[in-house]
C-alpha cells in the first residue's frame, strides 16, 4: 500500500477512535499547524487532537499498523525551531494540547504532574488559587507554552531551577507498540519516591525521551522552587567591549561563591538590548545590516554601553539574600560605575513616582518602570510576554486587543541558533568575533546574549531575525544559520538544541555516537514511524537520513 492510501486508511481508523479530533483539510492545517517563524514549509497530511492516554495508544498502534509517521507536539509554540512543524513531509501532526490536566500537586515536596498540554499561565493560575507559594519554570516562550514542551526540549529558563529537564523527576510515555512506559521504581510500587528522586534504580531511561523520539510522553513529573523570601533583579553596564573577558572571569567566580542564591546572569551586547528599546530602523538598514552610526546613534539616545549584564538573587532567608547581594556588588562591582538592585518595593516606589515627572523624563521613567516590573515579575515564576516582542522587531504585525503574541502566526521571521560555550574568558572572546564575523558576512545583525547555565558553561542565544516575507531574506538567514553552525563547530561550539530545518547538520550513524542512537531508536521504533529524522539519523532499514529538508 501507498503512503497516500495508508493515510487515508489510517485517518478512517484515526476517526472513529478520536470522534471528529482529526483534521484534514489542507488550508485548516496548514494555517494551524503549517505557521512557523523559520521560514519552511512541510506537508502534513492530517492532524490528530487524542484527550487521554488510551486515544494516544490507539493513534501509535493505528500509525504502527499503516506505517504512517507521526511527530508529536504539546502545543506547538516550539518559536524559532520550527513551531509545530515536523521535520519530514507527510507526518502527521499528534497535537497534544488538549491533554491539559494537572493531575496532581503535592505541596509538601513542592512536586506537581501534568499533561503534555499544561502551559506556564495555566500552573501559575492553579497554583494561586490553590494557594500553593512556587514558582513556574518560566522562560521567554511566553504563557502559552508547554511545560513539557520545553522540558523535553532541554530548555532552561531563570528561577531557581533553572534546567527544566534538570527539575524533572519521572515520566510517563507512549511506546511505538502501544505499550506504556514508566520507571522502574514506579513499577516496583514507589511511585511517590519515583516522582521525588530523578534517577529511579537501573540503567536511567527517561532521557531517551529527550530531544528523541521513542515515544509520546504523556504526563512528567516536575520539581518547583519555593517562593523566595526576597528576589533582587540586578544590572550592571559594562562600557567597552575590551573588559567582556574580565567580566566573563568574574562572573564565573561569583557564580561559584554565591551558588543556587543567583540564578542565571545575562550577558547582553549591545544591539540586542537596543533591540528591545527601539523600534526597528528600517529605511536606514538598507541591505538587511543597521550601519555602526545608526547604533551608536541609538545607543546614545537609550544610554546603552557596550554589554548589559543582568541577573536575579533569591533568598529563602532576608539575611541570606542580603548576604549574596553584597558578594556580588564586591565581586562584580569593579566592572562598572553603575550597579542597580531592584526587589517588589523599590519598583513599586518607581512606578508610584513615575506620572509625577513631567515631561519626556517622565514619560521614560514610566516606560522603564513597566519593563522593570514585567522582568521582576518573569523572573518571579509569573509568565509574561516580555520577551516575545523580540520576534517582531523586523517582520510581523502585533496582534490587537489584548490578543495573545503568537509569533509563527504573526509572520515574525526568527531562527534562534543556541550553542554553549565554555565560561573561559579567551573561548568567549572567540565566539563572540565568530557570531559578528558570520553575521555580518550574511548581512545579519548579531544580537548576542549569553546565558550562564553552571559556573562552566554559557548557553548563547542569538535570534537571526528576517523579514518572513522575503524569500531572498529568508533563504540568507538559514545559510547565515549553517554558516555559524560550521564555524562554531570547528571551533568547538555547539548548539544545545537545534530547528527541524537542521537535523541533517547532526553526526549520521558513521559516528560512534549516532550509531548508538541508531540502534537504540530500531529496537524500540523499527518502522521510524515516531518523529523521524527529529534528532536522529536512522531511517526504516538502518539508512542514514543524511539529506536536507525541502525550506523556502
Amino acid at each position: 500500500m501507498g503512503h497516500e492510501q495508508g493515510v487515508t486508511a489510517a485517518v478512517a481508523a484515526w476517526q472513529r477512535v478520536l470522534s471528529g479530533r482529526v483534521v484534514t483539510d489542507a488550508v485548516a492545517v496548514r494555517t494551524a499547524y503549517g505557521a512557523n517563524t523559520i521560514g519552511v514549509e512541510r506537508q502534513i497530511p492530517a492532524v490528530l487532537r487524542p484527550l487521554t492516554v488510551g486515544e494516544v495508544v490507539e493513534v501509535v498502534t493505528i500509525a504502527r499498523s499503516h506505517g504512517i509517521p507521526l511527530y508529536p507536539v504539546s502545543t506547538g509554540h516550539n518559536w524559532g525551531y520550527g513551531s509545530a512543524n515536523p521535520v519530514m513531509d507527510g507526518t502527521v501532526v499528534v497535537d497534544l494540547s488538549g491533554m491539559n490536566r494537572i493531575l496532581e500537586m503535592d505541596p509538601e515536596l513542592g512536586l506537581v504532574t501534568v499533561e503534555p498540554g499544561v502551559t506556564q499561565k495555566q500552573l501559575r493560575e492553579y497554583l494561586d488559587a490553590h494557594g500553593h507559594r512556587f514558582l513556574v519554570p518560566v522562560h521567554g516562550g511566553g504563557p502559552e507554552c508547554s511545560l513539557i514542551g520545553n522540558a523535553l526540549e532541554r530548555g532552561y529558563g531563570i528561577t531557581p531551577y533553572a534546567d527544566h529537564f534538570g527539575a524533572v523527576t519521572c515520566l510517563e510515555a507512549v511506546l511505538t507498540d502501544g505499550e506504556i512506559y514508566r520507571s522502574a521504581l514506579s513499577e516496583m510500587g514507589g511511585v511517590t519516591v519515583d516522582r521525588a528522586f530523578k534517577w529511579g534504580i537501573g540503567p536511567y531511561i527517561d532521557g531517551l525521551f529527550t530531544q528523541g523520539n521513542a515515544g509520546i510522553v504523556t504526563q512528567m513529573t516536575i520539581a518547583l522552587a519555593p517562593v523566595p523570601v526576597r528576589v533582587y533583579n540586578f544590572f550592571f553596564w559594562i562600557e567597552k567591549d575590551e573588559s567582556l573577558e574580565e567580566a566573563v572571569f568574574l562572573i564565573r567566580d561569583t557564580l561559584r561563591s554565591v551558588g543556587m542564591n543567583c540564578g542565571s546572569i545575562n550577558l547582553m551586547n549591545q544591539l540586542r538590548v537596543l533591540s528591545m528599546m527601539e523600534q526597528y530602523p528600517a529605511a536606514d538598514a538598507s541591505g538587511g545590516l543597521i550601519p555602526p552610526d545608526v547604533v551608536a546613534a541609538m545607543a546614545r539616545r537609550n544610554m546603552v554601553l557596550d554589554w548589559t549584564v543582568t541577573g536575579a538573587i533569591y533568598g529563602n532567608e532576608e539575611a541570606l539574600a542580603d548576604a549574596t547581594k553584597a558578594i556580588i556588588r564586591k565581586k562584580l562591582g569593579p566592572l562598572s560605575k553603575r550597579m542597580i538592585f531592584l526587589s517588589e518595593r523599590s519598583l513599586c516606589s518607581m512606578k508610584k513616582i513615575a506620572p509625577l515627572v513631567p515631561g519626556e523624563w517622565g514619560g521614560r521613567l514610566d516606560k522603564l518602570a513597566t519593563t522593570l516590573d514585567a522582568t521582576y515579575r518573569l523572573i518571579s515564576g509569573s509568565p509574561s510576554e516580555i520577551a516575545l516582542p523580540l520576534s517582531y522587531w523586523i517582520s510581523g504585525t502585533k496582534p490587537a486587543g489584548g490578543k495573545g503574541m503568537d509569533p509563527a502566526r504573526d509572520g515574525c521571521g526568527l531562527i534562534w541558533y543556541s550553542p554553549l560555550v565554555p565560561m573561559k574568558p579567551e573561548r568567549v572572546r572567540v565566539f563572540v568575533e565568530m557570531v559578528k564575523r558570520v553575521c555580518i558576512d550574511h548581512r545579519v545583525n548579531p544580537l548576542i546574549t549569553l546565558t550562564s547555565i553552571s559556573d562552566r558553561c554559557f548557553d548563547s542565544t542569538i535570534p537571526l531575525l528576517f523579514d518572513r516575507k522575503s524569500r531572498e531574506e529568508a533563504e540568507r538567514t538559514q545559510a547565515c544559520y549553517d554558516a555559524l553552525f560550521v564555524a562554531g563547530q570547528q571551533e568547538g561550539f555547539i548548539p544545545y538544541r537545534i530547528g527541524v530545518q537542521s537535523m541533517h547538520l547532526l553526526p549520521t550513524h558513521a559516528g560512534r555516537y549516532m550509531a548508538l542512537a541508531d540502534r537504540i531508536k530500531s529496537a524500540l521504533d523499527p518502522d521510524n514511524i515516531m518523529a523521524p529524522g527529529r534528532y536522529s539519523s536512522y531511517q526504516r532499514g538502518g539508512r542514514s537520513n543524511g539529506e536536507q529538508p525541502e525550506s523556502l
